[in-house]
């Protein structure tokens, strides 16, 4: 069944909603995007997704029409003519066609792409088991300086070494050998009831969710620490989970062939999932 896709001011159906082969998003992965879970027709916290979106944005001198509001109407929308409760929605920003070479002279109107699709959540026993993680050989590198690009070949080739070793996700390393990312999220650790996750640095998206767990915490007057995070931390931790807007809080309770809290998500996860969704249920709107 066809999906209606908001294509530059227009919503059309998803075979209408070409780009040309001079976009630079599609050229260089010259561009941003953003991806929220949709709840019920409801968004989490999409005003941190736009900022997050357009202070990257102003980084790349890409100029943005649409503000929050605009953002929020244009997904509503989606979500009502696609028949979306659960589901996820995507916004993709790109220069668009400019003059060609690297520096993207004389760029025409920026191209802005907003999808929402139906997908329901992972299934519930991922959460109820958790989820096994290999350390990736790709490394992360200080090239995208923190921006949501859409350039993802490391998260890619990380993730296909994951599945070629019958796991479910991978841990990347930053170029120094210290813990990053997951392939599409932030990574958390606990030691004796501390939550530790790496503190943030050009290799590291600064996550929504990664945020909101963060706020979680100290609410709840849990310690936690943002340092470097070395391999062996996740191998010695007490509990580990990876954070995304897609996944929410998903527990890891294996590393390679190390099994973490005796294979079973621990109590802390637990109770950031629980802290999480119950948040999700005030605020998305």
């Amino acid at each position: 069944m066809s999906q209606t896709i908001y294509r530059n001011g227009e919503y059309v159906p998803e075979e209408q909603a070409g780009i040309s082969p001079f976009d630079r998003g599609l050229l260089y992965g010259d561009g941003l995007f953003e991806t929220l879970r949709c709840y019920d027709g409801k968004f989490f916290r999409l005003d941190r997704h736009i900022e997050r979106l357009r202070s990257g944005l102003k980084r790349l001198e890409i100029p943005l029409a649409l503000d929050e509001q605009g953002f929020a109407g244009v997904l509503r929308e989606l979500a009502k003519q696609n028949n979306v409760a659960s589901g996820v929605a995507r916004i993709v920003v790109t220069r668009g066609v400019a003059e060609f070479g690297l520096l993207g002279k004389h760029a025409q109107e920026p191209m802005v792409l907003v999808t929402c699709w139906a997908q329901a959540m992972p299934d519930i026993k991922r959460y109820e088991t958790g989820i096994h993680c290999i350390v990736a050989n790709e490394r992360l590198s200080s090239a995208a300086h923190g921006l949501k690009s859409l350039n993802y070949i490391a998260q890619i080739l990380a993730r296909r070494e994951a599945n070629a070793a019958n796991a479910d996700d991978a841990v990347l390393l930053d170029s120094h050998g210290h813990v990053a990312e997951g392939s599409a999220g932030n990574v958390f650790l606990v030691r004796d009831r501390e939550l530790v996750t790496p503190a943030l640095q050009p290799e590291i998206l600064a996550g929504i969710t990664r945020a909101t767990v963060l706020e979680i915490a100290r609410a709840d007057k849990l310690p936690t620490v943002e340092r470097s995070v070395h391999q062996n931390d996740l191998f010695h931790a007490d509990e580990v989970f990876l954070t995304s807007s897609v996944a929410e809080i998903m527990p890891v309770t294996r590393i390679g062939s190390h099994w973490v809290h005796l294979g079973q998500p621990g109590p802390v996860t637990r109770e950031m999932i629980r802290a999480y969704r119950a948040l999700v249920l005030r605020e998305a709107k």
